[in-house]
């Protein structure tokens, strides 16, 4: 276990009622798969009650084959594209997917690009941002993009979720997500669309990144956190 892991075990728990109430939601992802790994219950639980749901992925997530030449970065980012679309129609049929495509370990942090993503923003919406104490670039940068969006818009609620923090040691007061079955289930089904990162499928490339099992499992089998700002 993991210093946040452990502080976790403390953690209080919140349902997607208490946690959305009557906002629309919207998951700010680094990368195509981590909506689902953040997200993928409480997106799920978000449509099933009929609630608006949003996806913004920032990076075009290309550069986890490097070396492969069966899957050079234009190919794996049109994938990586097709996965994320495939996970999310499985988690919420209605949502709306917005692609901004910015290259993969090089997300802006700038006022242009979080002016952009408020416009992308619904009224009322809680925003679920990836967290900073994540320790990826990408990761860090998403959270500051939210950051300034939300100094500029009062009406949002934010808040992020942990991807590579949740093996680390910073801790932080968070909440666990209470997600309902069927929420647990289609999120196992919308984590195997990510095959480029789930599975062998890119086996040109010895040192090119595939989630080891045990974490897969993890992040199905242990519940989503809410990390208030």
């Amino acid at each position: 276990m993991s210093g946040f892991l452990n502080a976790l075990a403390r953690a209080p728990w919140v349902a997607v009622d208490e946690l959305l109430g009557n906002r629309p939601l919207v998951v700010l992802a680094p990368h195509p798969d981590d909506e689902t790994l953040g997200c993928g219950a409480l997106l799920f639980d978000a449509s099933a009650r009929g609630g608006e749901c949003h996806v913004i992925c920032v990076t075009d997530g290309s550069k986890s084959h490097p070396n492969s030449r069966r899957w050079p970065a234009p190919r794996l980012a049109q994938e990586r594209q097709a996965e994320l679309r495939r996970a999310v129609a499985i988690l919420a049929p209605q949502a709306r997917v917005r692609w901004l495509g910015h290259r993969d370990c090089a997300a802006p942090s700038d006022a242009d690009t979080a002016r952009e993503i408020s416009g992308l923003v619904p009224d009322h919406a809680l925003v679920m941002a990836s967290w900073d104490g994540d320790p990826h670039i990408d990761h860090e940068r998403v959270a500051q993009l939210a950051c300034h969006m939300a100094a500029h818009r009062p009406d949002i609620a934010l808040a992020f979720y942990p991807i590579w923090g949740r093996f680390g040691k910073r801790t932080t007061p968070a909440r666990m997500i209470r997600a309902s079955a069927a929420a647990r289930a289609a999120k196992a089904a919308a984590l195997a669309c990510h095959r480029t990162q789930m599975s062998a499928l890119i086996d040109d490339d010895d040192g090119g990144f595939v989630m080891e099992d045990w974490r897969q499992a993890h992040f199905l089998d242990q519940p989503e956190i809410v990390i208030a700002p």
